[in-house]
């Protein structure tokens, strides 16, 4: 199986770090241990996973459509999507284009209704944390503002 291997951290200060590197290994060893090909890595550097435009995420996205792509495999489903929406959609066309996905900390079984049950709660709880976010940094911007 030819496996792309996407990998996403929100921050700059994340880029910096551990984050990228850490997940790259992790990735390949369970690439490794499932005796899979890495096709490509696809890397995002700083980028929010609120919607679905990222430019790594596109090109994996047509290298899916091409039929360069077995399986996608991720860190943790936060690292593809934080919305519960676009991971019914990336879900839908891995499907139609016999592309599988996989966390490589996380169990999910796609075909099965429990199993889409899961990964929509875990997606669901995503996109719930990353919109606490915002609205805690909202209102501290809103507090500073008001005290000048």
């Amino acid at each position: 199986m030819r496996a792309a291997l996407y990998i996403r951290v929100s921050t700059h200060e994340q880029v910096e770090g551990y984050s990228i590197s850490a997940q790259k290994r992790q990735l390949a060893a369970y690439c490794e241990s499932q005796g899979w090909e890495i096709a490509n890595y696809y890397i995002e550097e700083g980028v929010s996973a609120k919607n679905t435009n990222r430019p790594e995420l596109q090109r994996m996205l047509t290298h899916i459509r091409e039929g360069l792509i077995d399986v996608v495999v991720v860190y943790k489903l936060d690292r593809l999507t934080r919305s519960v929406l676009d991971l019914y959609n990336l879900l839908q066309t891995f499907e139609k284009y016999n592309c599988k996905f996989k966390s490589s900390t996380e169990v999910y079984d796609t075909t099965s209704a429990v199993g889409r049950m899961f990964i929509t709660l875990v997606a669901s709880f995503a996109q719930f944390e990353r919109e606490r976010l915002g609205e805690r940094v909202r209102m501290g911007m809103e507090q500073k503002a008001k005290e000048g």
